[in-house]
This record gives structure tokens, sequence and C-alpha cells, in this order.
């Protein structure tokens, strides 16, 4: 059996160039995904998170002479939900789908690599039970969704560890949406953002101002830098350089908006919704990026992302268009709430410096005006 480190290797790597999606053969051999799936039947198991559709666990190899200690070390298992009038995710379909579309697309180097394993009734009533305990740790009460047997994932951990730190964060809109008023001072993000927060004060909760995603690709690296320090504040100086240098150098952020801006370049929300183009750069406007910080000065970055599952356009479309036409209707682009909801978007940091006018207080610490 490979070392699972060895498969993240071997799945981390570019994909041959012009090879096709119909070309991408499956990541490993259906002999190690039995052999995969026996050593999960006999491993344990500790609940790490969850979502709304999938659960995360961490995993202790069994004791057996034949399995090295330390196997699934930097391997998590993703397993699907099922709960009560809820489809269950396909996790077929979403492994075909990152293979042989997101891998291909976006390029298999930047993504976080998965493997597909079966577990069985043991291993399912083993995470229900570890689940089960934890949520009730928390004070979850009364969840009726449960852990079967079937597909699952095994999926490399980008979290921290003793020689890196860790941070993960969405990118979100990386461009303004093709149907935003032409007079927005918002952009997609910060839009959906304002109205978010509005709810949240409404109801007495204390908001912070949100992160704008566009300022990870502005031309000015003082921006660049301000964006960061509010993804990373705990970070030092030297470790936010050294991000800002990796996300420019890997171009992953550039080649996500780009893919966005391809696939919706119009009205394709209301005219072409099933259209597969449409379909990844809704799926990518929603993807998580896990950097990996070494400690070590001299080792590099890693920046990948996840969660790249397939939209559902048939569940999505009517949530999509109602939430774009709130956005529009409703004076969100334009900041026409009252009172204002401060989020620190670019658009109007780039219109204050174009006009001369007082730097919004996000960006004032990097901003010399």
């Amino acid at each position: 059996m490979r070392p699972l480190k060895d498969i993240w290797a071997d799945l981390s790597k570019p994909l041959p160039a012009g090879l096709g999606g119909e070309h991408v053969g499956p990541s490993i051999t259906p002999k190690e995904v039995y052999e995969l799936s026996y050593i999960l039947h006999r491993s344990e198991f500790t609940h790490l998170a969850e979502g709304r559709a999938n659960a995360v666990f961490r995993i202790k190899e069994p004791k057996d002479p034949a399995i090295p200690m330390g196997f699934f070390r930097g391997t998590l298992l993703r397993v699907p939900k099922a709960t009560p009038d809820v489809t269950p995710c396909d996790y077929e379909t979403l492994q075909d789908f990152q293979e042989k579309f997101v891998d291909v697309h976006v390029g298999r180097q930047h993504i976080v690599p998965q493997v597909l394993v079966s577990i069985s009734h043991v291993v399912a009533t083993s995470l229900n039970a570890k689940r089960e305990t934890a949520l009730r740790a928390k004070g979850v009460k009364d969840d009726q969704s449960t852990i079967q047997a079937g597909y699952a994932m095994l999926v490399e951990d980008m979290g921290p560890s003793p020689d890196y730190l860790a941070l993960e964060f969405k990118p979100k809109w990386l461009a303004q949406s093709p149907m935003a008023p032409k007079d927005a001072t918002r952009c997609r993000t910060c839009a959906r953002e304002a109205l978010r927060l509005d709810k949240l004060r409404r109801r007495g909760t204390k908001i912070s101002t949100p992160v704008c995603p566009l300022g990870l690709l502005h031309e000015d690296r003082a921006v660049v830098m301000s964006t960061i320090d509010r993804l990373a504040p705990k970070w030092s100086e030297r470790d936010r350089e050294r991000l800002a240098d990796a996300l420019r150098d890997s171009g992953v952020l550039e080649r996500l908006r780009d893919l966005q801006e391809e696939g919706d370049s119009g009205d394709a929300l209301f005219t072409r919704p099933s259209d597969a183009r449409f379909g990844l750069s809704m799926t990518l406007r929603d993807c998580s990026c896990f950097v990996r910080m070494p400690i070590d000065d001299e080792s590099p970055v890693i920046i990948k992302l996840a969660d790249v599952d397939k939209k559902n356009w048939r569940q999505k479309q009517s949530y999509w268009q109602s939430s774009h036409n709130d956005l529009v209707d409703d004076g969100w682009y334009k900041g026409e709430e009252s009172p204002p909801v401060e989020t620190a978007c670019v658009l109007r940091l780039d219109y204050c410096l174009e006009k001369g006018l007082e730097i919004p207080p996000a960006f004032r610490a990097r901003l010399k005006h």
C-alpha cells in the first residue's frame, strides 16, 4: 500500500499539458481503494468538524505491524450526512466532477487532493457514536442527521501542525457581478455581506467589518497587505508578506477570477443556469482557500482550494436569482441602507483614492494619503 503522503504528493502535481477531462483516469487503483477501505474498517475516529451536508473526522490507524505508524497522518475522513427530506451528497458525482472538470480547468496542483473510498456499517456506527458525543458536548440537540455506510472521501489535511501555521478563507466573488448596477459602490461579496450583517445587527448581534476579496488581487501592494492583515491578524509581518508573495506567485486567485468571469459573462444566471461553465463559476465563488505557512522560512507556502463540489443548479437556481434581485432592488450594491453598514469594499476605496476623499478606516494603516 502506497503511503497516503505519496498519494497526496502525486495528486498535487499538475496534469500533463493538453489533457482533457475525458482522458483523466482514477486517482488511485481499485486495489488501493480496497486496502484503504479495509484499514478504515479497523481504525478509530475523532469528530473534527462539520457543515450542513458533511462531517469530518480524524483517523487513527489500527495497531498492526503491517500498517505503518502514522499511516493516516495528514489525512482526514469526510463523510456525507443523511438528513430527513434532504438528498445526501452523491460522492461519486462529486469526485468525478473534481477530477474531470475542476482539476482540468483550475489546475490539479491548486486543489486539495481527495480519494473516494467506502465505509462499512461498522465504521458508520462508530462515526455516528463519535459525532453524537461531540455534538452533545457542544450543546447541540435534536440533530436528526446520520452517517450511513457507503462512499466517503479521504482528504489531505490542510490544518495546522507543529511545522505549519494554517489559514482558511473563502475568496468568494473575485470580480464584480456582471449584473451589478453600473454605479455600484460595493462588489457582489460586500453587498451580500452588508445584507447579512444588517440582519444580524437588527437582532442585536455585534457585527464586524467583513474582508473584501477584491483586495487580494489589487494592483497596489498596500491594499493586498491591508486585506491580508485582516485575514491573518495574528500572523507576523514576515509571514503576511510571505503569503502575499505566495498568492501572487501561484496565480491561483487570478485563475479563479478568470474562470468566474468566463463562465458568467452576462445574464447566465437567468438565461443559461444549466450551463456547465456557469456551474463551475458558481462552484468557484463558494470554494475555500487553505494556506499552510511553514515555520521554516525556506520552505514553500502551500495554497490549495477545497469545497469545489458541483452545484445542483435545479435546487439553487431560484435562490441565486432571488438573492441577486434582493441585492439590486434593495440598494445593497449602492450602500443605500440606513443606518449604513461598514463593509470596507475595495470599490469604495478606489473611488475615495480617485476623488481624493478620506481613506476607509480598514486601509489607513497601510495607505498614505
